[in-house]
């Protein structure tokens, strides 16, 4: 009896290590620098139902030389002042607008210029201001 168990413990130790080698060669395989998984909710990876109430925000670059500024919207980002000094956005309870202005070493103003009537959060007229740094504009909050 003693002898089974001696045997089957080295076959569990073998086939244990024999998976681990294989657990290990496979993710090495598989390993990819672009990999990541994304937690948070955008509506490029999940199309928002039709239930979900939406706003509009306008935002207005106040000078137009820093036209390579991003607007993020969640952390990604979104659109660029590249083809004019306005951009519309779609918005959803609690996303996060920010402005990127890290590719530049001076003050960027971004005004916000629209809103749509169902809007409590961001307010018109309002302003964010940055340094070769990323702002958070704020949080959407809806009527």
């Amino acid at each position: 009896m003693s002898r089974m168990f001696k045997v089957t413990e080295k076959l569990i130790l073998l086939i244990s290590l024999v998976s681990l080698v294989l657990l290990l060669f496979i993710q090495f395989i598989n390993y990819d620098d672009n990999t990541s998984i994304n937690t948070s909710y955008t509506s490029k990876f999940l199309p928002p139902s039709q239930d979900m109430e939406r706003a509009v925000v306008i935002l207005k670059l106040k000078d137009s030389e820093f036209k390579d500024t991003k607007v993020l919207l969640n952390g990604d980002p979104i659109d660029s002042f590249e083809k004019n000094d306005e951009i519309s956005l779609e918005v959803y309870e609690n996303d996060i607008i920010e402005i990127d202005g890290t590719k530049y070493q001076e003050n960027i103003v971004v005004t916000v210029v629209g809103i749509s009537s169902n809007l409590e959060y961001p307010n018109l007229d309002s302003e964010i201001s940055t340094f070769q740094s990323i702002e958070i504009l704020g949080r959407v909050k809806l009527k």
